[in-house]
């Protein structure tokens, strides 16, 4: 093959599908043939993206193959492992189209290489590319040197390949420096720096591009039985699941005010841990979960607040094995953390804002939690090894302060339920693929919930267990939590007493509901308690009104009230001149008007005018999110070949000789044209001139930059906007 476009062109159907299975980007948008992947699979934005994605072996493995080429000893040697290992890495390499076959042999990728920069693997660049001269002897020259030069030299070999000069030369670095260039091991790039040759580093590296092996397993992993796991995972959910209603709770009582920048106020939220017993970031990582899951919301009203949602009591009816799932799952693939890497010059990042949405972090949570699955069962791993891992699996998309991130996506598995013990239980590996059968699993972990309680004569209740729906609802709007664990002890208030009163309850429902579930008779003391409080709960009365209507003649008023077409009004009357209706007053100002009468409308301040303001307001309307899956690889491969048959029968020859130029976006033009250059073959383009039309031309492309392509046509140099080349065809 005479270009990575041709070999692409040229592979079969297996091997197009497991191309567009190891990089999917190139299927999206659709390609209209197979001349139109090739070209993308050539960009430079696609080739960063799918060497983002290699795991730490193969990254190695084509570093290798840009240092010493493609060659299954050479690469071997370089990574410290067998042929047959390095061949299956090139082959992986190959498949993904980083590595292609040339006439000559296999080479890397022209854009690969470009990607991984002009240090691969922290090696320097090539003797002659700095015209430098190198010892006859390398080896040597390296033995030669004294054991403070070749520190130094090691040194920058394996965290260079550039260094700094000592400003003071007479000092011990200085002159070990000095050595080392008239040893001509290290190269003058400038008055103040040096650099290693890419020779001289491999040679000091010993021919090697790592300091570890290829797949050093690192430290043992501590061991726990799976029975504990899940059981400490299992208390923990349930755990969660508790915290959470509570939260809830506190949450619907205080009604915190939603800040102008969204989130909750640090005040708000201190006063919430408190409430709970737990830390600001325990309570922020509870008030994610619930807005995750749909508990909680901003209700915006004009002075927004954070109100629970309808999805509440559906929740709450849940036994709470699902309860958990209905928090676990959208946890699972959130775009929300409470472990966001901020800039060093963020301030504090509210909980519930929008400066918590970090979308890297779903891809972070799906790998953190397939490197636990892939473990043996009961592995407990530290943090730090779990992020050893993760450098492993993608050692160029690492975040920033990746320790901090990785311990805090575990501290939230162990909080979920999802680890315990700092080891996956079995219903985390069930919730990654599974969530039903994840909750399933907790169910047959988790005890039972409990139909009764037993009541104390100090006025408090204790449930031996998770309370089921019924009891839970009605402790939760006549008691208080006083703790949680095992047992929970709740404590019966006037407080908690006149909430339950306020929601609807009479004291004969109350004392016959609490007979209902106790296991003992009721203690006197809170039989007492409630009929007292039912009894003084009522004197006072408040309602709403929507408007009233005043008049200083009270048989006006009383006329009104005995007027059929005004009853759906609703008229009350308070006192002999005011009449009150649940009706804005707007709508009881047109009633009256629609009867002949001419009401005025009046404020605090007086009459007020009814002519209606110009202010209008926006409509509000909430754009849907579709989340767009990629459409399988043998699907697109189907339609590429319809492409590439179509375009085979358009493909003849015009009266200039050459070939059809098919449309192409500006990344794939650049790619092809870049390739011509390389390969210093011409190539027919499309050109679009100031008018709109078309021209074609045979182009010999030299230079690619800067949204630019210089060549030549017809021995005449010329310059075109990439923007402005329609398409693109090679003439190979």
């Amino acid at each position: 093959m005479r270009s990575l476009a041709e070999d692409i062109r040229h592979r079969t159907d297996e091997e197009l599908v497991a191309l567009l299975e190891l990089r999917p980007d190139l299927a999206r948008p659709q390609p209209a043939d197979l001349t139109a992947l090739a070209a993308r699979a050539s960009t430079r934005a696609s080739t960063a993206r799918a060497i983002d994605h290699l795991d730490a072996p193969h990254l190695a493995a084509l570093q290798a193959c840009v240092v010493v080429a493609v060659d299954v000893a050479a690469v071997a040697a370089a990574l410290g492992t067998d042929e047959g290992r390095a061949a299956g890495l090139i082959d992986d390499l190959t498949r993904a189209a980083l590595v292609w076959s040339s006439s000559t042999g296999p080479e890397v990728a022209r854009t690969a290489a470009e990607v991984l920069g002009p240090h691969p693997a922290g090696l320097g660049p090539t003797a002659a590319s700095l015209s430098h001269t190198l010892p006859t002897d390398l080896d040597a020259a390296i033995a030669d040197a004294d054991e403070e030069p070749l520190t130094v030299l090691r040194r920058i070999a394996w965290h260079g390949p550039t260094a700094a000069r000592p400003s003071d030369g007479a000092g011990r670095t200085g002159q070990a420096v000095s050595r080392l260039l008239d040893l001509g091991l290290v190269a003058s790039v400038d008055g103040g720096h040096v650099t290693v040759p890419r020779e001289v580093g491999l040679a000091v590296r010993g021919g090697r591009l790592l300091d570890t092996p290829l797949d050093e397993t690192g430290e043992q992993v501590a061991q726990r039985t799976p029975e504990d796991v899940d059981r400490a995972a299992a208390a923990a959910a349930t755990e969660l699941v508790a915290l959470v209603d509570e939260l809830l709770d506190h949450l619907e009582t205080m009604r915190p005010r939603v800040l102008r920048s969204s989130g909750l106020a640090v005040r708000d939220l201190r006063t919430l841990a408190g409430r709970v017993n737990l830390d600001e970031a325990g309570a922020t990582l509870l008030l994610e979960l619930a807005l995750g899951a749909g508990l909680v919301a901003d209700d915006r009203a004009l002075e927004p607040v954070w109100r629970l949602t309808t999805e509440v009591e559906t929740w709450r009816s849940l036994d709470p094995a699902h309860r958990w799932a209905g928090i676990a799952t959208p946890w699972v693939h959130s775009l929300r953390a409470c472990v966001v890497p901020a800039p060093d010059d963020a301030g504090r990042v509210n909980a519930l804002s929008d400066g918590l949405i970090w979308p890297p972090v779903r891809a972070l949570r799906h790998e953190l939690l397939a490197i636990l699955a892939d473990l043996p069962d009961g592995s407990a791993p530290e943090p730090a090894q779990v992020t050893e891992l993760l450098r492993r699996n993608r050692p160029r998309r690492m975040p920033r302060e990746a320790d901090e991130v990785v311990a805090g996506l575990l501290r939230e598995c162990e909080v979920l339920g999802v680890t315990g013990r700092s080891a996956i239980s079995s219903v985390g590996r069930a919730l990654r693929t599974d969530p039903d059968d994840a909750s399933a699993r907790l169910a047959t972990l988790v005890p039972d919930p409990v139909d009764h309680l037993l009541l104390q004569a100090d006025l408090t209740a204790i449930v031996p267990g998770t309370p089921v729906s019924r009891l839970a609802s009605l402790l939760r709007c006549s008691a208080v939590l006083e703790s949680r664990g095992g047992a929970g002890v709740y404590r019966f208030t006037e407080q908690s007493l006149r909430t339950a009163l306020d929601a609807g309850w009479t004291a004969d429902d109350l004392l016959e509901a609490l007979t209902g579930f106790s296991a003992t008779e009721l203690p006197q003391p809170l039989t007492y308690l409630i009929r007292d409080v039912a009894r003084r709960h009522g004197q006072l009365r408040v309602g709403t009104a929507g408007s009233y209507l005043r008049s200083d003649d009270p048989t006006h008023l009383e006329a009104l009230l005995a007027r059929r077409d005004l009853s759906h009004l609703q008229l009350r009357q308070l006192a002999p001149t005011v009449l009150i209706s649940p009706v804005g007053p707007t709508v009881l100002l047109e009633a009256l008007r629609d009867i002949s009468l001419a009401p005025s409308l009046e404020s605090s301040g007086g009459v007020v005018s009814t002519t209606p303001s110009g202010t209008r307001v926006p409509p509000r309307r909430d754009r849907p999110v579709t989340e767009v899956g990629p459409d399988p690889a043998e699907q697109v491969l189907a339609r590429l070949r319809v492409g590439e048959a179509a375009a085979e029968r358009r493909r003849n020859l015009p009266d200039d000789g050459g070939p059809t130029i098919p449309a192409l976006d500006p990344a794939s033009t650049s790619a092809l044209l870049r390739e011509a250059a390389a390969d210093r073959l011409a190539a027919w383009i499309g050109v679009t001139d100031a008018v709109g039309s078309t021209k074609r031309l045979l182009f010999h492309p030299s230079t690619v930059d800067g949204g630019r392509v210089i060549g030549e046509v017809d021995a005449v140099p010329q310059v075109y906007s990439l923007h402005r080349i329609t398409g693109v065809v090679v003439d190979e």
